[in-house]
C-alpha cells in the first residue's frame, strides 16, 4: 500500500475512534436518564428496586454479547424479568395506600440486553454509551440507602426479580442471612427466618415461599449484586432482601393482588423491626 493511502486509512480509523470516544464521553442529560430509570424519593425507610423488568432501548448503544462470560444466574443473562417493572410500581402504590407515605424506588425501564444493573460494572454492559444509565441506577440506590440510614438508622431494601423455575413460588435471597446482618444482630434469627420474618408473614398470607424455617436458600437465587452491594453487612444500615417471583405472581391479572399482599407483609415488618421503640 502506498504511503499516501496508508496515511488516509489511518486517519479514517483514528477519526472514527475519536468520534466513538466523543460519543462515549458525552454527558447524558438527567431528563434523558430518567426516561429509562424511574426513581422516587420516599418518606419511609423502605426502598424498592427492579433491575430487570424494562423493555426500553438505550439510544446509540450496542447489545451485550456476553463473550467470555459464563452463562447462568451469576453470569451472562439478557432476558427480561417480565412484569417486574410494573409489579414494583404496583408495590410502591400499595405501600403508599397502606402506610400513607411513599417508599423510595429505583426501576429499570431499559432492556437487560443492553445493561444488567444486577451485575458489577465490568460485566453489566459492553458499550461505553450504556455507562451513564448504569451509573444513574446505582447512584440513585446508593443515595437512597444513605438517606434512609441517616434519617431512620435502619431500613429495608427489596430487590424484585422474576424466575422461571417454579411459577407458584417466591424465593428469598439474602446470601443465607448475610445481607440482613443488622436485622439478625438486633432481633435474632427469628426475624430473618421465623414466622414473624418477612417471608414467614408472606407464607402465612398464603404465598408459597422458599426457604421455610431454617432451610438454606435455593442455589441461583441467594441474592445478587444489588443486595450484596447495599445490604447491611456493607455498613449501609439497610437490610436487603431479593425476591424472586414465579409467574403466578407477575401476570397482569394478579400483580395488584401480589402488591397488596406484599405491602401487608412489609407493614408488619416495619412495625416489628423498623420503628425504634422508646
Amino acid at each position: 500500500m502506498k504511503l499516501g493511502r496508508l496515511c488516509a486509512c489511518l486517519f479514517v480509523v483514528h477519526a472514527a475512534f475519536l468520534g466513538r470516544a466523543a460519543v462515549a464521553q458525552t454527558v447524558v442529560p438527567e431528563a434523558e436518564l430518567r426516561k429509562l430509570v424511574g426513581t422516587q424519593t420516599g418518606e419511609l425507610p423502605i426502598i424498592l428496586s427492579a433491575p430487570h423488568g424494562g423493555n426500553g432501548d438505550v439510544p446509540m448503544t450496542d447489545l451485550r454479547k456476553g463473550e467470555g462470560i459464563e452463562k447462568g444466574p451469576r453470569g451472562f443473562v439478557n432476558g427480561r424479568d417480565v412484569g417486574t417493572e410494573e409489579l414494583c410500581a404496583d408495590v410502591a402504590a400499595a405501600l403508599e395506600v397502606r402506610l400513607k407515605k411513599k417508599p423510595y424506588f429505583v426501576i429499570s425501564r431499559f432492556h437487560r440486553k443492553y445493561i444488567d444493573p444486577n451485575r458489577p460494572a465490568e460485566i453489566a454492559y459492553e458499550d461505553p454509551d450504556a455507562k451513564p444509565y448504569y451509573d444513574f441506577y446505582h447512584s440513585s440506590l446508593a443515595t437512597y440507602c444513605k438517606e434512609v440510614q441517616q434519617k431512620y438508622r435502619r431500613g429495608l431494601l427489596l430487590d424484585l426479580h422474576g424466575q422461571a423455575s417454579s411459577k407458584e413460588t417466591v424465593y428469598r435471597g439474602t446470601q443465607n442471612g448475610k445481607t440482613v446482618t443488622l436485622l439478625r444482630e438486633r432481633f435474632g434469627e427469628p426475624a430473618h427466618m421465623g414466622p414473624q420474618s418477612l417471608f414467614g408473614t408472606l407464607n402465612t398470607l398464603g404465598w408459597k415461599t422458599h426457604p421455610l424455617d431454617d432451610g438454606k436458600e435455593q442455589a441461583g437465587f441467594t441474592g445478587g449484586f444489588i443486595v450484596q452491594t447495599y445490604g447491611s453487612h456493607q455498613g449501609f444500615g439497610i437490610d436487603a432482601i431479593q425476591l424472586e417471583f414465579g409467574a403466578d405472581y407477575r401476570t397482569p391479572e394478579v400483580r395488584k393482588k401480589t402488591a397488596s399482599v406484599l405491602a401487608e407483609a412489609v407493614e408488619a415488618y416495619r412495625d416489628r423491626y423498623l420503628i425504634e421503640k422508646p
